[in-house]
């Protein structure tokens, strides 16, 4: 079973505390204990943990939970921006900002596969803990990180998905980029 570091609980444990009440109510007993234990930022917990309390999160969120799930993820590119913004901005490079993955999960590679400067492919290979939050968790960092780098008209798509039986994740994305001179990713060949 996989584990998340601490650091990605983090956030959703701190909105379920201040609507203490609420989470309780949706919480099942067995998660209920982060309302009051503390958070070791790199301490590793169960995957399974961090999906049920982002799922709570988004139960309490003003919008539609699959909105809500992807927001949390656009929000931790956006945190990550600020910490790592380096990475975030060189993204042709597989090793800098997908490496990011392997310091929040002990399961799984992220990678990017770069087809054109306005197109590419990020697939999640090996990742024992598939979850529907999980997918659109990463669909909202994926979007982040393009918006990170300046980029407009993002569009993501997610052809295969291990949960319909595929053998990996991958999301197809397009961008346009206003700035002819910022980053532009060099295309790679599938690995």
């Amino acid at each position: 079973m996989a584990n998340a570091k601490g650091s990605v609980l983090v956030g959703p444990v701190k909105y379920l505390r201040k609507r203490r009440d609420a989470a309780l109510a949706l919480l099942a007993p067995e998660h209920a204990h982060y309302l009051d234990t503390e958070i070791r930022l790199s301490s590793w917990y169960p995957e399974q943990d961090l999906v049920a309390l982002v799922r709570a999160v988004a139960q309490l969120m003003s919008y539609r939970p699959e909105e809500a799930i992807e927001a949390m993820g656009a929000a931790g590119a956006h945190e990550h921006a600020g910490v790592y913004g380096d990475l975030l901005r060189t993204l042709e490079s597989t090793s800098s900002v997908f490496a990011l993955w392997s310091s929040q999960h002990d399961s799984g590679e992220l990678r990017g596969i770069f087809d054109t400067p306005t197109t590419a492919r990020v697939r999640l290979i090996g990742f024992d803990s598939p979850s529907d939050v999980n997918c659109l968790l990463c669909r909202g960092y994926i979007r982040g990180v393009l918006a990170a780098n300046g980029f407009e008209d993002i569009s993501i798509e997610k052809p295969r998905c291990v949960l319909q039986d595929d053998p990996h994740c991958e999301w197809r994305l397009s961008w346009r980029n206003p700035d002819a001179t910022g980053v532009t990713p060099v295309p790679r060949r599938a690995r």
